[in-house]
């Protein structure tokens, strides 16, 4: 009997109008009625808010979550963050000065953001911050870094490859040490600290509440969900993921944009 779900939200539970759709939130209601913990595995920070306009509606439908890719869990309505060791962020920071145009934001404890270039006006809302609420990266920021993104554009709009260089390097160096995620098809990278992983978040989630492993689900679509997908018998994979998150997960559904989650919920694992 499943007794908790995790879901990633972009390309999962998100379908591509960044809307959770209605047979979606049917199905998570149903969920809810039945005594299922739900929650979201999401590597966005806890400002869905302002980043996806939730309300009530939205935020109902869940007993809390793993944010910025486990750096930052929600439980109980208690936050907890995990933070990124300095001298890693200072030497990405410093890395990708030899790019031009190269972007680097570091999200901070209580959902702070520091930028080492400010993005175009356009792009705040859609990151769900204000500008004038954002600071310059220094040692400071470091210390308190709960993940790193690096990419080029306003990465809400992002159509750059990043560097081979850069991410050959920032591998090299962070080998070890962090969590290291090449995502969005090699368009962003995304540094959390090393314990800080969507599993090991649904790990002290599960056992927080006493779960079994086989109690569990897990939603996923990008590199980033692998090792959580992977850890659970009860993994899903939506037809939109990409391929190496298929071929580890137990079950492929239908895309995010084709009724992906009610149809897994229902049919795949017969949960409701």
């Amino acid at each position: 009997m499943i007794k908790a779900i995790f879901f990633d939200l972009d390309r999962t539970l998100l379908n591509s109008r960044k809307e959770i759709p209605d047979s979606a939130k049917s199905a998570l209601a149903e969920c809810k009625c039945r005594g299922i913990k739900l929650f979201i595995a999401t590597a966005r920070p806890p400002i869905l808010d302002g980043m996806l306009d939730w309300g009530d509606e939205e935020f109902s439908l869940f007993d809390g979550g793993i944010y910025c890719n486990g750096g930052c869990i929600e439980i109980d309505k208690n936050i907890f963050y995990t933070y990124i060791p300095s001298n890693i962020v200072l030497y990405c920071a410093e890395a990708v000065k030899k790019y031009e145009g190269l972007n680097i934001t570091l999200q901070m404890k209580n959902e702070k953001h520091a930028f080492n270039n400010p993005l175009d006006d356009f792009a705040y809302d859609i990151w769900g911050i204000k500008k004038a609420d954002t600071v310059k990266i220094t040692s400071d920021c470091a210390a308190q870094t709960v993940k790193i993104l690096i990419y080029y554009e306003n990465m809400v709009d992002i159509v750059s490859d990043l560097p081979i260089e850069l991410i050959e390097d920032l591998q090299e160096y962070c080998d070890k040490k962090v969590s290291f995620c090449l995502t969005d098809s090699g368009k962003i990278i995304q540094i959390t600290a090393k314990t800080a992983t969507k599993y090991n978040a649904a790990e002290r989630v599960r056992k927080h509440f006493g779960f079994l492993t086989e109690e569990i689900a897990v939603f996923g679509d990008d590199m980033n969900d692998i090792e959580m997908l992977r850890g659970y018998d009860n993994s899903v994979a939506m037809g939109n993921a990409d391929e190496q998150v298929k071929a580890i997960a137990g079950f492929v559904t239908k895309s995010n944009d084709d009724d992906g989650i009610a149809y897994a919920i229902s049919d795949l694992l017969n949960i409701i």
